[in-house]
């Protein structure tokens, strides 16, 4: 009896245990599912408004009736800036500001003989003038006067007596502008600096003499501007002063004319006379040799030496220049042409006045 009553116990015991068991189970899975098919979805909340890229559609997958369109957007009007004026960018107006601006002066009277010119700096032959005329010359026509628009043929060669080679800023000008304070070297080199030297007629030259900007000018536009342009060049390299009026004149013309060198204007026709050719089968006969030239006698013309000699009989003393190089000793001259007066006996450039008394060539 002991042992059935344990068995029923036992399976009492069991079957209570095991329906408990089960039921909450199921009733567990039941209420879990339905909680979950309750609750609806929702996404994680993030920082930016923005939407991310996986929820955008791509533009193959939205059409045209659900995109939303972007909100316009009112320009805003812009004001058109008032032009400011540039300033002149031009290295020659830094370089004018940058020369000392004061009256002329000097620490002693100027003395041409201060500036030996007209040398062979290079050694090669030429003189100073030379090399200038051969610089200058235009093949086939000649030299253009930057001054007053000349244009002159010359003689042939190099020899040029209508034309003088000016110092753009005058010795006597450079002078009262601080070369009275330099040594016999620097004054030298000076004269014969090409920066400084342009050939144009004599008259021109004789006209400008030793004035600056502020008081001489070129009758010729472009000449004003070229001269311009060189004296503020000259002047920076020598660190020459310069007065107020010149200052003033030479910003006003570059200001006008810019920093370009204006070009030499487009030459005449040559005027040679084409050489005959030689004899063809239609003109058999020979033309004849024609005897040399007798040489002319020169005849009073001006030139560089007239400015500051005049001969005995009254001829310009660089005609009798017999081997074109631009510079006169008393033995070229002939008897009829001496003695020769020095116009001023502090302007000797030929040295023909050895003892300074006003009369050159006197033997």
């Amino acid at each position: 009896m002991r042992v059935i009553g344990k068995i029923l116990l036992c399976v009492s015991l069991g079957l209570v245990a095991f329906g408990c068991g089960g039921t909450n189970t199921e009733d567990s899975n039941l209420v879990s599912s339905e909680n979950e098919q309750s609750q609806p979805e929702t996404e994680p909340e993030t920082a930016s408004s923005e939407p991310s890229s996986a929820s955008v559609p791509r533009p193959s997958q939205t059409s045209e009736s659900t995109q939303v369109p972007k909100a316009e957007q009112t320009p805003t009007p812009q004001q058109t800036p008032t032009p400011v004026e540039a300033p002149l960018a031009n290295e020659l107006l830094t370089q004018l500001d940058t020369l000392t601006i004061e009256p002329e002066s000097a620490i002693a009277p100027y003395d041409r003989a201060q500036f030996p010119h007209w040398d062979d700096e290079d050694g090669d032959g030429m003189n100073t003038r030379l090399e200038v005329l051969e610089r200058e010359k235009i093949s086939g026509v000649g030299w253009y006067s930057r001054w007053d628009g000349i244009w002159y043929e010359g003689e042939g060669g190099l020899s040029a007596p209508s034309f003088d080679i000016d110092h753009i800023v005058s010795l006597s000008e450079a002078w009262d502008s601080g070369a009275s304070e330099w040594g016999p070297y620097n004054r030298d080199t000076f004269a014969d600096d090409v920066l400084n030297l342009v050939a144009v007629s004599a008259s021109s030259n004789r006209s400008k003499g030793g004035r600056d900007v502020g008081e001489w000018l070129p009758s010729d536009p472009d000449g004003q501007c070229f001269l311009s342009i060189r004296v503020i060049q000259v002047k920076s390299k020598w660190d020459l002063s310069v007065d107020q009026v010149e200052y003033e004149t030479l910003r006003n013309l570059i200001e006008v004319c810019g920093s370009n060198i204006p070009q030499i204007p487009t030459p005449p026709e040559a005027s040679a006379t084409p050489i005959p050719s030689t004899p063809t089968p239609a003109d058999p006969t020979p033309t004849p040799i024609a005897e040399a030239p007798t040489p002319s006698t020169p005849t009073p013309q001006s030139s560089y030496g007239s400015s500051y000699y005049t001969t005995a009989n009254g001829v310009d003393i660089d005609q009798y220049d017999a081997n074109g190089n631009g510079d006169i000793n008393c033995g070229e001259l002939p008897s009829a042409a001496k003695p020769v007066t020095v116009l001023n006996p502090a302007e000797d450039p030929y040295g023909l006045d050895g003892d300074g008394d006003g009369i050159g060539c006197e033997s």
